[in-house]
């Protein structure tokens, strides 16, 4: 369910990007009824995860318009109309790809060791845990998402627990070094 949500404002988006003499006139007066800026949804990129987020971000907060520009059929894009149920998908996908966008967004700022790196990847397994048990309260699509993004997560803590084990034997070295020089 959360692919064919993601999959369909993906083509909700291509559309109105490249049908600019029908459908962004009416784009133009759907935002401008609506109050809403003049922007454009961005285009998801599959291998960047972040584009993901960011369309999504941007149909939280144009659902409107995006109703508005569905809903009129002489447009011919009723077949991109999301159900009730599809948009509620989407804030629990954006809350998912937050955190990640969040923690990208940390480690791009600076150069991230390892001291930085295990507690942020705690911080995001304890999001993810969390919503893997409030299982009552997710739909099981989201679940299917919090599980793949803790597996990956899990990948990285393997690398970090190689890179850990040689960090605690170089301190250990070192600190041994410093003591046997004193």
């Amino acid at each position: 369910m959360c692919a064919q949500t993601k999959r369909v404002l993906q083509q909700f988006s291509f559309k109105l990007i490249n049908l600019t003499t029908l459908l962004l006139p009416a784009w133009k007066e759907a935002l401008k009824e609506l109050k809403l800026p003049v922007k454009y949804m961005p285009q998801d990129v599959a291998t960047c995860w972040n584009s993901t987020f960011n369309m999504l971000n941007f149909g939280l907060q144009y659902q409107a318009a995006i109703d508005v520009m569905t809903d009129k059929r002489k447009l011919g894009l009723g077949e991109y109309e999301l159900s009730e149920e599809e948009w509620t998908l989407v804030k629990p996908l954006w809350d998912v790809l937050k955190v990640l966008k969040d923690a990208t967004l940390y480690f791009s700022r600076a150069t991230p060791n390892l001291a930085m790196v295990i507690p942020a990847m705690d911080h995001i397994d304890a999001m993810f845990t969390s919503g893997l048990i409030q299982k009552d309260l997710l739909n099981p699509a989201i679940q299917s998402v919090i599980q793949f993004a803790k597996r990956t997560l899990n990948r990285y803590y393997s690398c970090t627990d190689k890179s850990a084990t040689g960090a605690v034997s170089l301190a250990n070295v070192t600190d041994h070094m410093w003591h046997k020089s004193k």
